[in-house]
């Protein structure tokens, strides 16, 4: 049925009064246009009684060229002369009823309408404006056949920006019906949701809440496109119906929906169908629901748990989770089933019926931990324990039905969702290139018993991390180190504890063993000039024929044919113009250029090479013969016995850092550009080479370096000029160690 609301036009005139030139005069004359397209969504079931209060009031709001507001008033009808403007071009506004701001209200349509318009000197221009319904209506009606079988009939309509869901009276309990149980809170409307409902009287045979009617109102929409609708249905029986859900689209302003529901067709004496109809112009929705309302003993289920409302437990809690099935009369069903993947990987077949069921079957069941028994005639009551069966059940979502049919002809059908929450959760892998931190987290109030990992390869066998586990109560957090590893390899690992070991895996890569070339210093371009992003001060005093760094072939670590060592000696000449003291060094890096002062001599030096790994230490061999410091006197060290060092740092800077010995313009260690710094001091050898590890210390584990640099130097503080012009350092077969089980090697 096609409901029209008449048209009713409002028209405001005024008459006009002289005003200076450069402006003119605005007759408005504003209409509301109340009609609707109605959507016809339903047969017929007599006329729908719309109603919306609120009175014709029309606010007007005139808007200039450059959007600011030249005039306004919050009713039209107040307006008895024209509007003075000056000339110019506008844009006019009206409005009347309260916005719905994207949301949606009860009886209060919202009408709008905006026009363009020119003010010319000394003329009158007319305004004519029809506002139009922006919302979209919503009206509802329930059959006296549905009215007189169902105590609760509730319509939850949204304009899809929020899902009704199953709102008014909480979740169905089955395909068809269950039971009510105790009464369920009602969703109010709210936000983007209109819920129609019947009144409940506050005494009532089922125990539901009383409430007053909501189905005389009308409700308007935001458009957004789209309505979705749930109507719920409880029997005066007090079964649940599970609610009929469905979405329209294509939903535009001023149109009516209308939604009527029925039976359709009479009900026979006795019969047990009935069927529920929504019927659009573009989908016809029939939804057969199987009723008797002779039949009064109709099956109910109770337990540890509200079937309806599902379970929701952390993985391998073994608390008691039981259902018990009141039958009322012998049973001719009692059927577990499912479809759902989760539970076929545990083992649980599609259906069984319990009724009748073989000892096999029961032995079946129990051996997946569902303990029941065979429902035999003269039965009445059965229970069905899923403890053992629950606890072993990974983190995951769940579902299977329940159906119980009795001799009376009283049915159940009651769908069972069961979310099992994850007790620990795997967080993250911080991957070096031999080992990793991984990282996991527990959800429990407590610190559950057995926390660890374990990893594999994609293709390989979980296997148990055999490393200390240390927790943080705080933030529920765990930690462990994975050792063992290959560089720049994939493996997965994931979180477990005594009660749930399958939890979902992280991926994680190695990092890659990334070393400096020419490490060994046997590549040299001439006696005095290594390859490989090595470089040293000799350019600074070439020019004096010094060269303080030097090939090494003879005083080896490691001989054999091509094999080289870098001899670093601290020299000194007295020129005329200065004295120079140079001390023996290489470094990673590249040297920038000499500063020739005769008062304050220096050099520049390039600091570092780009380089993304992070090792946990350098390893080596030296040979040092310190001299008596006779140059310098930083540190008072003059008199002293010199000393040589080595350092290695990994650090973010984005440029390789500029040394300026002149201007004593040197690396901060400290600072926070420093992500690892390992240093070793050196002091006389006995004759030949040692090996050396000096491992790194990391100041932040989870940042990735941008350079590494690798300094050796004959006199430690010959950046000061200060040192022995008799000490000598060799240095050879450098290496980068990865693995943590060869750092004490």
């Amino acid at each position: 049925m096609m409901v029209l609301l008449g048209l009713s036009v409002l028209p405001q005139s005024c008459t006009q009064t002289a005003e200076p030139e450069g402006y003119g005069y605005v007759e408005i004359n504003v209409m509301k246009d109340t009609s609707t397209d109605d959507v016809e969504i339903s047969p017929s079931y007599g006329t729908v009684s719309t109603k919306a209060d609120g009175e014709d009031v029309i606010a007007l709001t005139i808007y200039d060229a450059a959007d600011a507001v030249a005039y306004s008033t919050d009713d039209c009808s107040s307006v008895t002369e024209p509007i003075v403007l000056k000339t110019g071009t506008y844009r006019a506004t009206a409005t009347s009823g309260a916005g719905l701001s994207g949301g949606a209200c009860f009886d209060t349509p919202f009408y709008s309408a905006s026009k363009e318009f020119t003010v010319r000197r000394g003329v009158v221009e007319p305004l004519e404006l029809t506002l139009a319904l922006e919302a979209v209506m919503v009206t509802v009606e329930f059959s006296q056949e549905i009215q007189d079988n169902f105590a609760s009939y509730v319509l939850t309509v949204s304009n899809g920006a929020s899902d009704p869901g199953v709102g008014a009276w909480g979740a169905g309990t089955g395909e068809d019906a269950g039971q009510a149980g105790s009464a369920l809170p009602e969703k109010e409307a709210a936000g983007n949701v209109l819920v129609f409902r019947n009144a409940i009287e506050e005494d009532n045979a089922q125990g539901l809440p009383a409430r007053e009617s909501t189905l005389g109102r009308t409700g308007y929409f935001a458009v957004t496109g789209t309505l979705t609708y749930s109507l719920e249905l409880i029997a005066n029986d007090g079964r649940v119906f599970r609610p009929l859900v469905d979405t329209y689209t294509g939903v535009k302003p001023k149109q009516h929906y209308a939604f009527r529901f029925g039976v359709a067709g009479k009900q026979p004496e006795g019969a047990a169908e009935i069927t529920i109809t929504v019927d659009d112009s573009m989908t016809e929705k029939e939804h057969d629901i199987m009723l008797d309302f002779n039949v009064k003993d109709i099956p109910q289920i109770t337990g540890s748990f509200d079937p309806a409302s599902g379970l929701e437990f952390y993985a391998g809690d073994d608390s008691g989770k039981s259902l018990k099935i009141d039958l009322k009369k012998p049973a001719v069903h009692l059927t577990l089933s499912h479809d759902d993947a989760g539970l076929e990987a545990a083992g649980l077949p599609e259906s069984v019926d319990l009724v009748g069921a073989e000892a096999g079957t029961i032995e079946e069941l129990a051996a997946l931990g569902i303990k029941t028994e065979s429902v035999t005639s003269g039965m009445t009551e059965v229970t069905v324990d899923f403890t053992d069966f629950f606890a072993k059940l990974p983190a995951g979502s769940y579902a299977f039905d329940l159906f119980v049919q009795n001799e009376a002809g009283g049915e159940l059908s009651q769908h069972v969702n069961v979310e099992v929450l994850p007790c620990v959760g795997t967080v993250s892998a911080n991957a070096w290139a031999r080992f990793a931190v991984l990282t996991g987290k527990w959800s429990t109030d407590n610190r559950p018993e057995g926390l660890g990992f374990q990893w594999r390869t994609p293709e390989g066998e979980w296997t148990d991390v055999e490393a200390e586990v240390t927790s943080d109560a705080g933030t529920k957090t765990f930690t462990a180190e994975l050792m063992g590893l290959a560089s720049d390899t994939e493996y997965e690992f994931r979180a477990v504890c005594a009660q749930e070991r399958n939890t979902s895996p992280v991926g994680f890569t190695t990092e890659t063993e990334q070393t400096v070339p020419n490490m060994n210093f046997d590549s040299w371009t001439d006696q005095y000039t290594l390859t490989g992003g090595w470089d040293s001060a000799n350019k600074g005093s070439s020019a004096i024929s010094m060269y303080p760094t030097s090939q090494e072939t003879s005083h080896l670590a490691v001989s054999g044919d091509g094999k080289s060592a870098a001899k670093l000696q601290s020299l000194y000449q007295n020129l005329v113009f200065m004295d120079v003291f140079a001390a023996g060094n290489l470094y990673t890096g590249q040297f920038g250029s000499a500063i020739m002062d005769p008062v304050n001599p220096g050099a520049t030096l390039d600091w570092g090479v780009p380089f993304t790994s992070r090792p946990l230490a350098l390893n080596g061999y030296y040979d040092y013969a310190p001299g008596t410091v006779n140059h310098g006197t930083y540190n008072d060290m003059s008199g002293k016995t010199d000393m040589g060092q080595i350092q290695i740092m990994l650090t973010d800077w984005d440029t390789p850092y500029t040394i300026n010995t002149q201007t004593k313009d040197f690396v901060d260690t400290t600072g926070d550009d420093i992500i690892a710094y390992g240093t070793m001091d050196l002091s006389a050898t006995d004759g030949g080479y040692q090996k050396f590890t000096i491992k790194l210390d990391y100041r932040d584990k989870t940042r990735v370096p941008k350079y590494i640099v690798i300094v050796a130097a004959a006199s430690k503080y010959g950046d000061y000029f200060t040192g022995s012009d008799g000490s000598v350092l060799y240095v050879d077969e450098f290496s980068l160690v990865y693995d943590p089980a060869l750092l004490d090697e």
